[in-house]
């Protein structure tokens, strides 16, 4: 009696099989690879553009300077002619205009009181409020220059904490290792936060921007036929407000320095 044939799978199957497995082997390391190098290509991409906001940010930066610098050269007092005296007259920028009240006989602003309009100012219907003495002017503008030149300040020292974070990211994402998996994603974290960092350092361009928008508005109003102080506190309130949002501005990016810092293991 004949032996049973034993079962056997179709050579082709096998084969089919055997193909597929060491494709998949096969084509693993280069995938792999690929993977890598896309990461590596999107974190230079941030770091690019990390670099033009940069760069935007400091020539904002520089214009604000130089417009803030020719204001504060144009307040200078003149020496040629005396201007006649005025009645003093005391302001503070930081009082609220609900604290000024009128008097029987003109108007009063911190205390003092200024003269009564004339008959002509009154006939022509203009609102006239306390004046401004040429050394109240030059004051006041004075004072609101040194507060736009505050606000200029800080966003120029976000501005280079900001390009020392960069710099940080790009010096780890250089140094970083394809095979070492937490190199790679610490080159990326400083990447991602040389980002925030950025905007931050944004912001604090563009507080100085409209710091010296309020100044302009600030000289203008002293310098004006009828100045108001009213408006002036409210200008000043305004200047103040971008002063505060500057500061916070650069904190935060002093922040983020700190954290690519601390990643980076170098002692700043």
């Amino acid at each position: 009696m004949a032996d049973p044939q034993t079962p056997t799978v179709n050579s082709q199957i096998t084969d089919a099989v055997t193909q597929t497995n060491v494709t998949v082997v096969g084509e693993a390391p280069a995938q792999s690879m690929a993977m890598v190098y896309q990461s590596m290509a999107h974190a230079t991409s941030l770091l690019m553009q990390n670099s033009v906001m940069a760069q935007g940010g400091m020539q904002q930066i520089n214009s604000a300077v130089v417009a803030s610098a020719c204001q504060r050269i144009m307040t200078l007092p003149s020496q040629k002619t005396a201007a006649p005296q005025s009645p003093p007259v005391s302001f503070n920028l930081n009082q609220p205009p609900s604290q000024t009240t009128e008097q029987p006989n003109g108007e009063q602003l911190g205390g003092e009181t200024s003269p009564a309009p004339s008959p002509d100012e009154q006939l022509a219907g203009r609102s006239v409020g306390p004046q401004l003495t040429p050394d109240k002017k030059r004051s006041v503008i004075l004072k609101a220059a040194n507060e736009a030149a505050k606000v200029a300040a800080l966003a120029s020292e976000a501005s280079n904490d900001y390009n020392e974070t960069q710099e940080m990211a790009e010096d780890m994402l250089a140094a970083a290792d394809p095979n070492d998996s937490q190199s790679m994603e610490d080159a990326k974290s400083a990447s991602a936060t040389a980002h925030d960092a950025a905007r931050c350092a944004k912001m604090a361009s563009q507080a100085s921007q409209r710091a010296d928008v309020l100044y302009a508005q600030i000289f203008d109003t002293a310098n004006g036929p009828s100045p108001s102080l009213d408006t002036i506190r409210s200008l000043f309130k305004q200047l103040t407000g971008q002063t505060s949002k500057a500061e916070k501005a650069r904190d935060k990016v002093k922040e983020y320095k700190n954290q690519v810092n601390g990643l980076s293991g170098l002692d700043i």
